[in-house]
């Protein structure tokens, strides 16, 4: 079977070229010979089978099977909501590769997903009781309050003591849970993004934010770095786990050596990084999802 890859993701004339993983991957696949399509989360259906309206690389659009392609790469960027959601469910129809795993993305919050590995956090708390977050505040001092349906940096906000309106606000009144953790002054130093392919150390680079104290390759200089022995030991624990649950790329973050977040809806970076290593990140990227791809032919 020929190897055809298809690429969920958003629409690609909100992409930039420049800095884009997702259009970097596709782009080197395409080198290579691979046939790879794009979508968008609406433009997937289901009739009799998983379907999706399809734009190839001529900008030619078709209506074609999921199962036709041997990979599916979903690369829609959060949030997560309803209709992220349905689109998991409609790819967990195909037999085809999906990277990440849809039930991964359905069952694993962003912000809730480093919980598993609580001892490398700094103190965390989640819940949508205000009153049990401003306990948390009031016994840490500065803390920063976090939406866990955020994303580059939106919907995060230092607060210094417990300030129930801001609690208020982020918890719906106290109807949906919000995160709060202890503030880390090394993130002016930069909060360091590290990238994992399958369970391996990919590349990274420290984002040292240009005001303020939101770290994103937007709003940061990016600077290159490698990981230090306590952020190889925390690499080592988390990416056989992340593999386990079919979780193939994601970006962990680092203050001061201490995980904060891990990002599996749609890490990026590999242009940034890619550019201070002087490496092909997209390259090192297809070779391992042709044998995702290879392996589930076999499979199928």
């Amino acid at each position: 079977m020929e190897e055809k890859w298809l690429a969920v993701l958003d629409p690609l004339a909100e992409l930039n070229p420049e800095t884009d993983t997702t259009l970097a991957i596709i782009e080197t696949a395409r080198r290579r010979g691979i046939v790879v399509a794009t979508t968008t989360i609406e433009e997937l259906f289901f009739d009799g089978a998983a379907m999706a309206w399809t734009l190839g690389a001529d900008g030619r659009r078709e209506r074609t099977a999921l199962d036709d392609h041997t990979l599916v790469l979903m690369r829609k960027e959060p949030p997560y909501d309803l209709a992220f959601h349905y689109a998991t469910q409609l790819l967990s129809l195909t037999s085809a590769a999906v990277v990440n795993e849809p039930s991964a993305l359905r069952d694993f919050n962003e912000k809730l997903i480093a919980l598993r590995f609580a001892e490398y956090m700094p103190p965390t708390m989640v819940a949508s009781d205000p009153s049990l977050l401003a306990e948390f505040v009031a016994g840490h001092g500065a803390c920063v309050l976090k939406a866990l349906d955020s994303f580059q940096g939106r919907s995060v906000e230092r607060i210094e003591t417990p300030d129930n309106d801001r609690l208020r606000l982020f918890t719906g009144d106290g109807k949906y849970p919000a995160m709060v953790q202890s503030f880390l002054e090394d993130v002016y130093d930069g909060d360091k993004r590290v990238l994992l392919l399958g369970d391996q150390f990919l590349g990274a680079a420290l984002r040292r934010p240009r005001q303020g104290f939101h770290a994103s390759f937007a709003r940061s200089e990016a600077i290159s770095c490698g990981l230090s022995q306590t952020e190889q030991q925390i690499v080592d624990r988390v990416g056989p786990w992340l593999v386990d649950h079919g979780i193939h790329f994601a970006g962990l973050d680092f203050i001061g050596e201490r995980l904060t977040e891990i990002n599996i809806t749609c890490p990026t970076g590999i242009k940034q990084i890619g550019r201070l290593d002087r490496r092909d990140l997209a390259a090192e990227i297809v070779d391992y999802l042709s044998v995702l791809s290879a392996r589930a032919r076999a499979d199928s």
